[in-house]
């Protein structure tokens, strides 16, 4: 049983690492570069961020995974009780997690409509790009929301 423990909370904090993580080196690094050099509607970059969609939802599903398995392995766990500061932050953490899924979805789903309007005015292009950067640090903010509870639950 620790042994299945050991390895949930290592798979759930690399999934965790993946996802945040990757999403800070687009909003840290690839977009100020890509900004500065003017090469918003270059393949390479749109490339980048298609091969990263693959990344957010293997991330999403082992997280779902393993975070069902450890709340079901923790004794503190009982089912719709928020009395205690535990079960609370674990609510806060739950509903990031399917907030992150939604901004996860809408990622793809921007990033299609980037792909479409690569061709065309500068308007619709700067739109889409602007948004789904918005997006980006939305997602990194509930992120670093679900980190901040998860920390807290290992305090209290």
């Amino acid at each position: 049983m620790d042994f299945v423990l050991w390895v949930c909370r290592v798979m759930h904090v690399v999934s965790v690492v993946v996802w945040i993580g990757g999403l800070i080196f687009l909003n840290a690094i690839l977009n100020p570069v890509v900004e500065y050099e003017k090469a918003t509607r270059s393949s390479v970059i749109i490339a980048i961020q298609r091969r990263f969609q693959p990344f957010v939802w293997s991330s999403l599903w082992s997280l779902l995974i393993t975070g069902f398995l450890l709340m079901l392995l923790s004794p503190r766990f009982l089912w719709f009780d928020f009395s205690t500061t535990w079960s609370q932050l674990l609510a806060v953490k739950v509903f990031s997690f399917l907030v992150l899924g939604f901004f996860g979805w809408q990622q793809a789903k921007v990033l299609e409509r980037i792909v479409e309007t690569v061709g065309k005015e500068d308007e619709v292009f700067e739109g889409w790009r602007r948004g789904y950067h918005r997006l980006v640090k939305r997602s990194i903010g509930i992120g670093l929301v679900a980190l901040l509870s998860a920390a807290g639950m290992m305090v209290v």
